[in-house]
């Protein structure tokens, strides 16, 4: 018979059997992560000043359930977590010495390990476990210090009120997980997407799916989120459906069938980004949800993908902001479009809105940094210049860093110096080799093809900072100029643009 246990334990204990694996993150939990650095260091702080930090809820169950993570060795959780583990995950992993929080023991606080916790008076928190440590520190302290230590310590005693759910089936652990997270932190659809799937395919969240947004992390594209990549598999699994069917509602093998499909137009979707723009990785890309449909139409053919065309339609995406607002309409505007016998008209009539021109204009590139997809566009102007970077006269095709022509000491309105025709574009070390150089000195030292290649005006008068505003009138023109000319060779047979 369900029924909810209620009792009081120790952090001590539960990190202790975090440690051993008898309580763990179910398969469908949010990503089994600790807090961040400054956050640890506010939860330690609470847990010094006696704060209530809330309870933990946990399920306790005799059925099978996969585990976030793979169990080690000869371990069997006993009890999981449904509601608290990244305060948790916390503790162990800051306890374990893998997060550096650092006391201060003169002031009484808490904080991240950074350049100032490099003076005296703070100490490794970690390092307040060890009781070897803990005897030297002891000896070379105050006795008010003494104490204010073991206060750290005896955090270790704090008791955490614990509810279990005791023999509640699969179903409604996941909608407890549900209503817990959506009467506080709203999930998103991909977490509840995830937590349906880890019911009906166990497994394929931890095994597959992890694995991949993992990888996909570790090399810069960040922003290609569970939320993007859900909505890519539903599509490809059943690309000609009308109406969306989420994936935990599919049969198994589809599924699996649907998600390696995935997995490779998504390698080829970065390629392309790779091949077209110069890019390995997403800092440049204002939104996710731009290669939602780039994957979708990376899973045709090779015979039936027009590469360059769908490179010419991310150009124009970032010109008109595609995906800036209501971006989950624009998905599914974009993934209709991607049914459509040709595809890539479809999907340019979703952006043409009331522009009598797709093309650019000089206005096109009158904004500032603040403006993501106007970066971008910026950028592709200067890739079809083939830009070289300012310094080594390299190309610039690994790590794509953003340099401000006129430094922005030269001005007291820093919303002034960050003017999109303000940026160019260098590797990060050349970057600071000219750190606040005027322009008027480090642009003569450089040839006027490297100029030419970032779309810098080649006269002289225009570099001094009195004339920055007609300096960035001529680059906006020619930034449009260039741009217009990689979207014409891109899209060579779209007349109406």
């Amino acid at each position: 018979m369900p029924d909810l246990k209620l009792e009081n334990t120790k952090l001590r204990q539960l990190v202790d059997q975090f440690s051993r694996g008898e309580l763990s993150v179910p398969e469908f939990q949010r990503r089994d992560d600790a807090w961040r650095p400054n956050k640890a260091a506010k939860l330690f702080d609470s847990l010094y000043r006696k704060y209530p930090i809330s309870c933990l809820v946990a399920w306790q169950t005799g059925s099978k359930v996969e585990a976030r993570k793979r169990p080690k060795p000869g371990s069997a959780p006993l009890r999981w977590i449904l509601d608290g583990q990244q305060r948790w995950r916390t503790l162990q992993k800051t306890m374990d010495g893998d997060l550096d929080v650092m006391f201060n023991v003169n002031e009484q606080k808490f904080s991240r390990d950074s350049a100032t916790t490099k003076h005296d008076g703070w100490i490794r928190v970690a390092d307040l476990w060890s009781i070897d440590t803990y005897r030297d520190l002891r000896n070379t302290t105050t006795r008010t210090q003494e104490e204010r230590l073991d206060r750290v310590r005896q955090i270790l005693d704090y008791e955490v009120p614990i509810i279990t759910m005791m023999d509640h089936d699969f179903g409604d652990a996941v909608e407890s997980f549900r209503r817990l997270n959506t009467l506080g932190v709203r999930l998103s659809t991909a977490e509840i997407e995830s937590a349906h799937m880890a019911e009906k395919h166990a497994g394929f969240i931890r095994n597959d799916f992890i694995p991949f947004l993992d990888y996909l992390r570790r090399n810069g594209f960040d922003r290609l989120s569970s939320t993007h990549l859900f909505r890519a598999c539903e599509f490809i699994a059943r690309p000609d459906a009308r109406d969306r069917t989420l994936l935990h509602k599919m049969d198994r093998q589809e599924v699996q069938t649907a998600w390696q499909r995935t997995k490779r137009a998504t390698h080829t979707a970065l390629g392309l980004l790779q091949n077209e723009f110069g890019l390995h990785d997403m800092r440049l890309l204002w939104s996710g949800n731009l290669l939602v449909p780039v994957i979708c139409l990376c899973d045709r053919p090779v015979t039936d993908r027009r590469d360059k065309e769908v490179a010419g339609w991310i150009a124009l995406a970032a010109l008109n902001h595609r995906y800036s607002k209501a971006s989950d309409n624009a998905v599914d505007q974009d993934l209709r479009a991607c049914r459509a016998n040709d595809p890539i008209a479809a999907l340019l009539a979703n952006i043409r809105g009331k522009r009598m021109s797709m093309l650019s204009g000089e206005w096109d590139f009158n904004s500032t940094i603040a403006d993501r997809s106007a970066l971008f566009a910026t950028y592709i102007a200067c890739h079809q210049l083939n830009a070289v970077d300012l310094i080594t006269h390299g190309k610039i095709d690994t790590k794509v860093d953003r340099h401000h022509v006129f430094p922005r000491a030269l001005f007291r309105d820093r919303q002034d110096a960050d003017a999109i025709a303000n940026i160019a574009f260098t590797t990060g070390d050349a970057n600071k080799a000219i750190g606040d150089t005027h322009p008027s000195v480090y642009l003569a030292k450089i040839e006027p093809k490297v100029l030419r290649s970032q779309a810098i005006p080649l006269d002289h008068s225009l570099w001094d900072v009195d004339r920055s505003s007609d300096f960035w009138q001529k680059r906006r023109e020619l930034l449009s100029e260039a741009f217009n000319e990689y979207v014409r060779q891109a899209l060579p047979n779209r007349k109406k643009l």
